[in-house]
């Protein structure tokens, strides 16, 4: 007989007996939240816009657009007790479903090279090695994954103790550092010079930023909050809490930058160097921990997502996936890390965008928000909205074009609400088409 302990409910709804408290469900997003990659955000941000004011109203839009997907995706599962995978197979089919896999496995893959590029440069600045950071950052990446593939799971013990001492590490890196801000125009020109990225320099585009960082977790929430009771209030108390978490991060990632003027990916050098935090091996030992922690878990996920696509074995994917990942690191995502998440969020909000018109606007209206199966292999209709509002994010996120259809031209809104405005029309029409007929 299978162990209750061991039942994750991967194919059924969670019973009403094995719910939590929302405290419960929110100390699980507490964790996905302290992570190096928003340390990462807050300090793109905090150079973009070289203003404590702004940067403050940029982290309410991105937290505030986080919260409301989180809340509203996540209130489905609490719902109706599904993963995000079949509460997805409703909207976009059984086989139209299997985007969420790539798109969770590309934003697996993408994380764990930045990761293992930062990792380069948490070597370079302890070690001040003359070996190039492309070819450091691929190794990592190889010997990161080959932690994986052998199943060593002691990392994973290992990242309950690095994670939180990273973020003890950080905060007293803010405050050693101090809070005298570099002018706006000297962080503003820093930005402008980055290559070959420019950082956020609207809010609109930093807010976006923000929400990419988090974008995946919000989408997916279900997942978590399957196991929360079916409680409006609780789920939003959860994610409220989960990214006020988030928003702290963000904000000790804009002190260091704002006060220093170094880049993001010179954030192992502040902790390292004696010019500024200064702690040497015990910063390179607890930075390098957090990073390769985090990065078994990416892959894993990876592996999961395209499992679901690929039937292969799980030791080949994660072969695969490692070394994909690892090739991004050594072509620099971690220098292009705003291009990855501005694609996280036009690639993955529509999907959160379309999950909440079919339970909120069309299913429910109907009296059939419980019933989650799939009715068709592949919802075309589901997949033409969702490309439709990918396009319509991406141009409004300057690449290629800057397309300011609002004041704060906020593109993850953007591809959002064209999301569920689109199929909502486009669903309802299609009903009204059958019923002439």
């Amino acid at each position: 007989m299978k162990s209750e302990l061991l039942e994750d409910y991967s194919l059924t709804p969670v019973p009403p007996e094995r719910r939590r408290h929302w405290i419960s469900v929110a100390m699980v997003w507490i964790g996905v939240a302290i992570v190096m990659s928003a340390i990462l955000r807050g300090m793109m941000v905090g150079m973009g816009l070289g203003s404590f004011k702004s940067l403050v109203i940029a982290y309410l839009l991105g937290e505030v657009m986080l919260i409301v997907m989180m809340g509203l995706t996540g209130f489905i599962g609490a719902k109706v007790g599904l993963s995000t995978p079949l509460v997805a197979r409703a909207p976009f089919g059984s086989v139209g479903s299997q985007i969420i896999s790539l798109c969770l496995a590309g934003s697996s893959i993408g994380w764990f090279g930045v990761q293992a590029g930062l990792f380069a440069e948490t070597v370079n600045a302890y070690t001040e090695t003359s070996v190039p950071v492309p070819y450091i950052a691929f190794t990592a990446g190889i010997v990161m994954m080959s932690t994986a593939v052998f199943g060593f799971r002691g990392l994973k013990m290992l990242s309950w103790v690095s994670v939180p001492l990273m973020l003890i590490v950080l905060i007293i890196a803010m405050i050693k550092i101090g809070q005298n801000f570099l002018p706006h125009d000297i962080l503003v020109n820093l930005a402008k010079n980055h290559h070959p990225d420019p950082y956020p320099l609207t809010i609109g585009g930093a807010a976006s930023l923000v929400a990419g960082g988090f974008i995946v977790g919000a989408v997916t929430s279900p997942d978590v909050f399957r196991y929360a009771r079916r409680r409006v209030r609780d789920v939003f108390y959860a994610a409220t809490l989960a990214m006020g978490v988030s928003a702290l991060m963000h904000v000790v990632g804009s002190v260091l930058t704002m006060s220093t003027g170094e880049y993001h990916e010179r954030l192992p050098f502040l902790i390292i160097s004696p010019q500024y935090l200064g702690m040497g091996l015990i910063g390179f030992v607890i930075l390098a921990l957090a990073q390769w922690t985090s990065n078994d878990n990416n892959l894993y996920s990876a592996v999961l997502a395209l499992n679901n696509i690929i039937r292969w074995d799980k030791w080949k994917l994660t072969i695969v996936a490692g070394v994909l990942s690892s090739l991004l690191a050594a072509a620099g995502i971690l220098g292009r890390i705003e291009l990855f998440l501005t694609l996280l969020t036009v690639g993955i909000g529509p999907i959160g965008g379309i999950i909440i018109a079919h339970y909120y606007l069309l299913k429910r209206r109907n009296g059939e928000h419980g019933q989650w199966k799939a009715t068709r292999s592949c919802n075309y209709k589901a997949l033409m909205v969702y490309f439709i509002s990918f396009g319509i994010g991406w141009i409004t996120s300057g690449h290629p074009y800057t397309i300011k259809i609002f004041p704060f031209s906020a593109f993850a809104f953007n591809g959002i609400i064209s999301a569920m405005l689109l199929y909502y029309i486009v669903m309802k029409l299609a009903r009204r088409g059958k019923k002439e007929v």
